[in-house]
C-alpha cells in the first residue's frame, strides 16, 4: 500500500488563507513523503476545462520529476434523480465523468472516485420524510412502500454503469465510495457494484465512514470487499457528545479518532489491496478559541497523519512505497 496527498485538503474550503496551486501541493506531497496526489476535480483549480493540454503534460513531467504519481481523480458525482423531468442532472453528470477520464488518462492515472450520490451532507434536509433513503416528496404511499428509494437506486445504478462504459474507452477505473446517501454502508456500495456488473467499477473503501470500528466488524467489512477494493482515504473522526447524546463530530488526523487502523490495515493486506491511502481534510478545521484554521494547520496535520500512518504501516509490513524518511511534523 502506498499514501497519497488528497488535493481537496489544499482547496480553501476548510480552512482561511491561500490557495496553492496543484503544482506547489504535489511540490508538498513530494517534501513530506507522500507517494503520490489525488486530483479533487473541481473549481477553484483542478476543473477538467481548466486545465488545457499543455499544462497536463508539464503537470505529469512535474510529478515525474519528483517520483509522484497522480493517484485518483476523486470526483464528487451525484447520479440522482433530478426535481423536473426537463433538467435531468445524471445528462450532464455524464459528461463531467468523461472529462474528468480524459483528464486521469492524459495524467496516467487509472483510478477514478465516484459517488453513487452526493448532497453536500450525509442526510437530505427532508430525509426524516423518507425510509431507507432521503425521500424525493413528502409523505405518501410512494414514500412509506419504499418505491422512491427503489427508483433512485434503480435510477442511479444505471447512471453509474454508463459512467463505468464511458471510463472503460480511458482505460479507468470507477472506485464507488461506501459513502452516502444512497450507499449508505459497506453492504449497499458492494451490492450497487454487483448489480453494476461491470469489471472496471470496484470500492473505494473508507474505514472512516464504518458504522463500527471493533476488530470482527472491521475484517469483516474488508473481506467482503475483498478484490473490489481499489482505493482508500485516511483522516480522523471524532464524534462530539453531550447529555443528548451525539451532537456532531469534526475530523483529527489519523490516530487521533475512533478508527481501528491495525485491524483494517491487516484486512487489506489479507486481500492482497496494494493499492493508495489518501489523506484527506474534508470538513471544516476550527481550532482552540474558535478560529478556522489556517493553512500552516492544514500542512501540519497532512505531515502528522502521514507520520502516523506511515509508521503503522511500516510496524504492520504492508508499506510498498519508496519514500520511506518522513518530515517531522510540525507540532
Amino acid at each position: 500500500m502506498k499514501l497519497s496527498l488528497d488535493c481537496i485538503s489544499y482547496a480553501g474550503y476548510f480552512y482561511k488563507g491561500e490557495i496553492p496551486s496543484l503544482e506547489d501541493v504535489i511540490r508538498r506531497a513530494a517534501n513530506y513523503g507522500f507517494d503520490g496526489v489525488d486530483l479533487f476535480p473541481h473549481r477553484p483549480r483542478e476543473f477538467p476545462m481548466d486545465i488545457d493540454a499543455d499544462r497536463r503534460k508539464a503537470i505529469v513531467d512535474l510529478a515525474a520529476s519528483l517520483d509522484i504519481e497522480i493517484a485518483c481523480v476523486g470526483a464528487a458525482t451525484n447520479f440522482m434523480l433530478s426535481d423536473h423531468i426537463l433538467a435531468q442532472r445524471q445528462d450532464k453528470e455524464l459528461l463531467f465523468v468523461r472529462e474528468c477520464c480524459k483528464l486521469a488518462q492524459d495524467l496516467n492515472c487509472k483510478t477514478m472516485r465516484i459517488f453513487a450520490a452526493w448532497v453536500g451532507y450525509f442526510m437530505l434536509e427532508h430525509s426524516h420524510q423518507g425510509y431507507s433513503a432521503p425521500a424525493m416528496h413528502s409523505r405518501s404511499f410512494d414514500v412509506s412502500t419504499e418505491d422512491d428509494y427503489l427508483r433512485q437506486w434503480e435510477y442511479i445504478r444505471e447512471g453509474i454503469k454508463e459512467a463505468g462504459k464511458i471510463a472503460s474507452d480511458y482505460g479507468v477505473t470507477l472506485a464507488l465510495q461506501n459513502h452516502p446517501p444512497i450507499t449508505n454502508d459497506t453492504r449497499d456500495t458492494i451490492e450497487m457494484v454487483e448489480e453494476v456488473g461491470l469489471d472496471n467499477v470496484k470500492i473505494c473503501l473508507d474505514l472512516p465512514l464504518f458504522e463500527r470500528q471493533d476488530d470482527d466488524f472491521v475484517r469483516k467489512s474488508v473481506l467482503e470487499v475483498g478484490d473490489k477494493m481499489v482505493h482508500s482515504h485516511m483522516i480522523g473522526i471524532r464524534f462530539k457528545e453531550s447529555l443528548a447524546g451525539t451532537c456532531g463530530f469534526e475530523e483529527v488526523v489519523p490516530g487521533e479518532g475512533r478508527e481501528n487502523w491495525p485491524t483494517f490495515l491487516k484486512a487489506c493486506k489479507e486481500v492482497g489491496f496494494k493499492g493508495y491511502m489518501g489523506y484527506e481534510q474534508c470538513s471544516a478545521i476550527i481550532l482552540h478559541g474558535h478560529k478556522k484554521a489556517t493553512l500552516e494547520e492544514v500542512d501540519r496535520r497532512a505531515q502528522s497523519g502521514l507520520e502516523y500512518m506511515k509508521n503503522l504501516m511500516n510496524e504492520l509490513g504492508v508499506y510498498s512505497g519508496k519514500k520511506v524518511n518522513v518530515l517531522n511534523a510540525v507540532r
